[in-house]
Order: structure tokens, then sequence, then C-alpha cells
């Protein structure tokens, strides 16, 4: 069964005979949002192995805010896996690359003046430490390059046009550092599930991304028993997102990727909205 943006409007009525799906489960997360908020929601998730997914505005483009940094690490993964780089390679900086940025574990080396490649990943997706991204970022080519690689696996929705923090505060209309839940979900799915980098490399970034510490978001909503790993990201203002590989048992992995834009949120509308989604994909993907 798929679910469509069409078809949760629509169906909502008939959705109370339906065990696995009462009114309030659809309407709390998605519709309830954007009618609070005054913003947009995006969704898509599937369960990889039975093929159910679940859409609203999945085709829709959304700022991609700190959820990148999955895709940068992986793109960073990917030039391990050519011998374009080492792990072990040490990045040099100092305090001016760490101005006006988050990035505690950057500013927590900034004595020894280097980090490691492995670590900047690391953090970057475990703490979204933005100094190490744009580092990263810079020694594999900059924003274009990251871009590139997103199209030669595929990806022809997502862009990245800035480093950190202009990539934060792009105007909330423009096109710049945005995606699609659709096709950001389906780059989560080919990095971490599929075959465009080494069992190494997928081992390494799934490992950073259960790590993650960020705002639960979509772990909020999602059942404790299951193995997550997840990428958040927020703007300060309209602009969060999340996404999330979850294993509900270890053969039938669900990819999401789940985004807002616009209108007045608070924190809490946040936070309800995608605990809510974690709890919607829980019993309509399971």
């Amino acid at each position: 069964m798929n679910l469509t943006r069409r078809a949760l409007a629509l169906s909502i009525p008939a959705l109370a005979c339906w065990p696995a799906f009462g009114r309030s489960t659809v309407v709390d997360p998605i519709e309830a949002y954007e009618r609070a908020s005054g913003g947009r929601i995006g969704v898509y998730a599937v369960n990889v192995r039975t093929g159910k997914t679940l859409s609203w505005r999945a085709d829709e483009r959304f700022i991609t805010c700190s959820s990148y940094k999955a895709s940068l690490a992986a793109f960073v993964l990917a030039r391990v896996d050519r011998g374009e780089e080492r792990l072990d390679a040490l990045v040099p900086y100092t305090a001016k690359d760490t101005l006006d940025l988050w990035g505690p574990i950057a500013k927590e080396n900034l004595a020894k003046g280097a980090m490691t490649v492995e670590a900047m990943c690391k953090a970057a997706v475990e703490i979204s430490d933005g100094v190490c991204a744009n580092l990263l970022m810079a020694r594999s080519g900059g924003p274009a390059a990251l871009t590139a690689y997103l199209r030669s696996i595929g990806d022809m929705a997502t862009r990245i046009d800035h480093y950190e923090p202009a990539l934060d505060r792009v105007p909330s209309g423009g096109p710049d550092d945005s995606t699609t839940p659709a096709a950001m979900a389906a780059t989560l799915q080919k990095v971490v599930l599929g075959d465009v980098l080494s069992d190494r490399s997928k081992a390494l970034l799934t490992r950073w991304l259960i790590g993650n510490q960020t705002n639960p978001r979509l772990r909020g909503g999602l059942p404790k028993s299951w193995r997550i790993g997840n990428k958040t990201g927020h703007s300060g203002r309209d602009m969060a997102g999340d996404i999330a590989v979850a294993w509900p048992t270890p053969d039938a992995p669900i990819v999401i990727a789940v985004y807002t834009r616009g209108g007045k949120p608070t924190e809490k509308q946040f936070d309800r909205a995608f605990a809510g989604i974690g709890r919607l994909v829980a019993s309509t993907l399971a």
C-alpha cells in the first residue's frame, strides 16, 4: 500500500475503520503541523523489503539544513574508497575556521591544530559539527563537488550551494541548498544500504548515524526497540529536517526523510510533528 499526499488528504474519513490508521494518527503529525505553523512539511518513507511507502509533498523542495552532512560523509568515504582520500589523514585548521560556527568537537581539538578525516566525519554526522563539515567539504572540492557526487549516484534533485553558516541561512523561498524528501531518502538508501560505497565505508557511515546525538526528532516517535541511524538539521527559523534508516528487524529496513519549510513553527511543533510522523511510519510500514 502506498500512501500519497492525495490519498492521505482524501481518505481521512475512511481511516477510522482501519486498525493501523486512525484519523488522529494522520491529522496530528502532518495536517495539524501545517495548519498550526502555516508552513509545509514533506515526508517520504519506504520499507525497503516490502516496497510500501508513505508520501506527503515528497517531490517538493525543502532546505537540507544539516541533514546534508550524511551525504557529505558518504562523499568523503567514496573518495576514500577510490584512493583519493585517507581516513587517517590530518586536516589542519585554525581559530579563524571556527568563527560564527557550531563546532564543539573542532573547538575542543583546536589546540592540536588538526583532526583526522575520520574524526571530522564522525563529528559532522554525530554532533553536526559545522566546522568539521566545512573543512571536509573544502578539502573535497567544495559544494559543487558534493553536488556532482550526488548526481553521479542518481540524485538529480539535491543541491548544495554554500558552506555553513550560509547554507542554513538561505532565503526560505529559494532553490539553493535544497532537496526533496523522495530524493534524499533515495540517496540515504543508496549510501547506507546500496552498493555505491564499500562495505567498510557503509559500516562506518551507519555507525556514525546510529551514534547521532542531536535532537531526537524522528527517534522521539519510533519504537525504542528499533535500531535507528539518523541525521537531523535545523536552521533556527522555519526549516528543520531529519533523515533516518530504521531497522524494525535486520532484514526490513525503513528509510525516512522529513523536512519542513515556511510558516512560524515553534520547537514544540517541530518535535510533535517529527515524533508523530515516526509513530505513523511505525504503524503503517513496519
